[in-house]
């Protein structure tokens, strides 16, 4: 359950630029970070409160094929999966869609009941924005 998600004013710059700009100043959301924060989302946020590392990276890539899209209802989709080897030990409350760029900016972020992570626990997000 979602206890706040919006997407950052620099993510709304992501999409500004990948939207109007010939040559975009930034690269498409395409990866993921997961953290233990509980703060409420704010669009001034600029990474997740308390990151962890994931596989012993920083953030992973959104699953392959994703996003979808649904055209006729205005509809993307993004699925985020952390393995049962990856953040265990760990209440992850929070979750972050950032781009490739060589330094990634937080494109949105989600918070949310906290998942105990064990090994016995595969956690999948799934991230549908509805344009409308």
């Amino acid at each position: 359950m979602a206890n706040g998600q919006l997407i950052t004013t620099i993510g709304r710059k992501v999409a500004m630029h990948r939207i109007f700009d010939a040559s975009p100043a930034y690269t498409a959301p395409s990866a993921f970070k997961v953290g233990t924060g509980t703060n409420t989302p704010g669009l001034g946020d600029i990474d997740l409160q308390t990151a962890i590392t994931i596989g012993g990276s920083a953030s992973k890539a959104i699953s392959s094929g994703y996003p979808t899209f649904d055209d006729a209802n205005m509809i993307i989709t993004n699925r985020a999966i952390l393995l049962t080897t990856e953040c265990n030990g760990n209440t992850i409350s929070e979750f972050g869609l950032i781009n490739s760029d060589g330094t990634p900016v937080l494109f949105s972020r989600a918070v949310f009941t906290g998942i105990s992570k064990t090994s016995s626990v595969q956690v999948i997000f799934k991230q549908v924005d509805v344009l409308e």
